[in-house]
């Protein structure tokens, strides 16, 4: 039950982002990785997303990448997984881990910069 319920969450995530970032109807070419995880009223909700995301991002249908500033922003992999040439974009084909903490503190520095 609760693996149904994180595959549905999972899917949900990948909706929003599809919606947010899909080169063919997608307001955005990508969106900041923080504003969109952060929850501004459960912290627990925004490690939540941050978990659900990670699904997405390790099968390939979600790119976790820095932008031109050195923001961390997510996309929607309209390739899948598959290699592409999009210049500053990591690839499936090469994934690599990476470990972010998320502190209430942190938290609420966020809501902060983000208002």
């Amino acid at each position: 039950e609760q693996e149904e319920s994180t595959t549905k969450e999972v899917q949900r995530v990948l909706k929003a982002i599809n919606k947010l970032t899909h080169p063919d109807n997608g307001q955005y070419p990508h969106v900041p990785f923080f504003q969109f995880i952060c929850d501004p009223i459960s912290f627990s909700t925004t490690v939540e997303n941050m978990f659900h995301l990670s699904f997405l991002v390790k099968d390939g249908k979600v790119k976790l990448f820095l932008d031109d500033e050195g923001t961390p922003v997510v996309k929607i992999d309209v390739n899948n997984g598959q290699i592409t040439n999009t210049p500053g974009t990591t690839r499936a084909i090469n994934a690599s881990q990476v470990v972010i903490s998320m502190t209430i503190k942190k938290w609420k520095d966020l809501l902060e910069e983000f208002q």
